[in-house]
């Protein structure tokens, strides 16, 4: 299992706080590496001299930029874009590429179709590179209503979708948000999508979405500086052995950045133990 963190919080790349050596994935950002619409090679020779492991998080649209990937549409610009996305996973030797499932556009049943169309699409192209794509789990923002909220939408597009790589990415902060915004246990994510979970996003925040404030919402807090009790999330990580934990942190210090990859390498190294005992019996 290798704990990572976003490039947003790496020196090397965006002068973070965190060195890429000192963890074993950096999960890089579509930002980092498209430059209008295009791949930046030269960005990405860079990256290749990291000492660590990748993913990647092709771009998406959002409420500040809705001109990136929208996969609740069809047109040439998806498939062009994940294509890039592709060939730089390739060229970094990642197997893992990160989509959002998006936002509705128009009329939501067409959405839905262009979606799966979309998601079985990539997850054919992605085959062809040895890349398994994971789908992330949303929050509801204010105004933007998007596919991949609630954990049982999830399971119905893997399961329409019908791809063995198109596996899902558990963004805990998410899925807090959304368990508090429509009543419904945070665990229900873990009950639904075992499976399939290859990958996580970890960071914690209040709990309150931003439907209903929008001063909070997805807050990208270290790990414990929130409400998630992770003390339910560890217990089900040790369980379904996800092959990645990633933390999403926005705004830290080095010391709580720190503070947070070691509480995942501890829990890491427990399991670890564990395993040895059991292997020893």
């Amino acid at each position: 299992m290798k704990i990572g963190i976003d490039s947003r919080n790496i020196k090397e790349i965006r002068n973070g706080v965190i060195y890429a050596s000192e963890v074993d994935l950096v999960e890089v950002g579509g930002k980092d590496f498209i430059k209008e619409g295009r791949i930046d090679w030269e960005t990405l020779n860079k990256l290749s001299s990291l000492d660590t492991h990748f993913s990647l998080h092709a771009p998406y649209s959002s409420p500040t930029n809705e001109n990136l990937l929208d996969l609740g549409t069809v047109r040439e610009k998806n498939f062009k874009i994940m294509r890039g996305i592709f060939e730089a996973a390739s060229f970094l030797g990642t197997e893992w590429v990160v989509v959002h499932g998006d936002r509705i556009s128009g009329n939501p049943r067409k959405s839905f179709l262009h979606l799966l169309f979309n998601l079985k699409t990539f997850s054919k192209l992605a085959g062809d590179y040895s890349i398994t794509l994971l789908l992330e789990n949303l929050h509801k923002e204010k105004g933007w209503d998007r596919f991949g909220i609630l954990p049982q939408e999830l399971l119905a597009i893997i399961n329409l979708v019908r791809e063995d790589n198109l596996k899902v990415v558990l963004d805990v902060g998410h899925a807090f948000l959304a368990a508090n915004l429509y009543g419904f246990d945070l665990m229900s994510f873990f009950d639904c999508l075992s499976p399939y979970i290859y990958h996580m996003h970890l960071h914690d925040n209040l709990g309150v979405p931003a439907e209903i404030n929008e001063n909070y919402g997805d807050q990208h807090l270290p790990v414990g500086k929130g409400k998630i009790d992770f003390g339910q999330v560890f217990d089900r990580i040790e369980e379904i052995q996800p092959k990645n934990l990633v933390l999403e942190l926005k705004h830290v210090t080095r010391a709580e950045a720190m503070e947070s990859i070691n509480i995942l390498k501890q829990l890491r190294d427990r399991q670890a133990k564990r395993v040895s005992r059991v292997l020893e019996r």
